[in-house]
């Protein structure tokens, strides 16, 4: 099972254009790139499916396991569950980047809490609210 899922990802990823390029685009080569990204989603879906599963289920053990820290759940979520789920033409055109793992999240928090939040979960993951002062 591991070379097939192994084989299937590295024919999707094969089929990427080595540098982004803008070529002249005309129907044949949309139908042509939106047949490629549904014959690579065969393989490519379910592979990160089961990233993902077992992403969130080892995020959540070692979340769990830690007393409840987020960055230890956060560590294993943010690569595993994050990324592209599907191929798209976009990723064959080379207009954009397919990432299998998701990227690192940003440092800064949010400010859905308002400005002056200064509760103790706040100023303990973000050293409070004095960062945007």
């Amino acid at each position: 099972m591991r070379t097939v899922i192994v084989a299937v990802l590295a024919a999707a990823l094969g089929a990427l254009p080595a540098q982004a390029h803008e070529p002249e685009m005309n129907q044949g080569l949309e139908i042509g790139d939106a047949v490629t990204a549904t014959f690579s989603n065969i393989g490519y879906v379910p592979a990160k499916l089961v990233v993902a599963t077992v992403g969130m289920i080892g995020g959540a053990v070692a979340g769990f396991m830690t007393g409840g820290d987020t960055r230890s759940a956060y560590a294993i979520w943010v690569p595993l569950v994050g990324g592209d789920y599907f191929v798209r033409p976009e990723h064959l055109e080379g207009e954009r980047g397919l990432a299998f793992f998701g990227s690192d999240y940003d440092d800064r928090p949010s400010m859905a809490g308002g400005e002056n939040d200064t509760t103790y979960g706040y100023q303990g993951l973000y050293g409070g609210s004095e960062l945007y002062n």
